[in-house]
């Protein structure tokens, strides 16, 4: 679990501070290590896979409302990952997302932070 803590990634980027890099599973449970890393790059973005399905839900809105609320909201992508494809995951975390209060966040989780991280600017979202 030491491993897991996103200020391990601090090196890194200092000494590259064009690279755009994305933490999985938002770091959890490291949330407090996050939003350091979080607020000196603004190349770097987070994704919610894993953590959005299999945490409990109050564990997980409470995590994600805390990166919103500390003004990281256009930085959270909603991932897929996992090594069995689970249309039941899938789901049960993208409901996990609308726990998040406004529609544009909510939006921005699902496409525009995405689109934006892999700089796919020119495709509109669809709402």
């Amino acid at each position: 679990m030491a491993h897991g803590n996103p200020l391990l990634l601090e090196d890194v980027l200092v000494r590259h501070p064009e690279l755009r890099l994305y933490v999985m599973h938002a770091g959890w449970p490291f949330l407090d290590e996050l939003i350091g890393p979080l607020h000196a790059h603004r190349r770097v973005f987070i994704d919610i896979a894993v953590i959005n399905w299999v945490l409990p839900r109050a564990e997980f809105h409470g995590y994600l409302r805390r990166i919103v609320e500390a003004g990281f909201g256009d930085r959270v992508m909603f991932g897929s990952d996992q090594m069995v494809a689970r249309i039941d995951r899938h789901r049960r975390g993208g409901r996990g997302v609308r726990g998040v209060p406004a529609e544009e966040q909510k939006r921005d989780i699902f496409c525009n932070n995405a689109a934006r991280f892999l700089r796919l600017a020119g495709r509109p979202c669809q709402s």
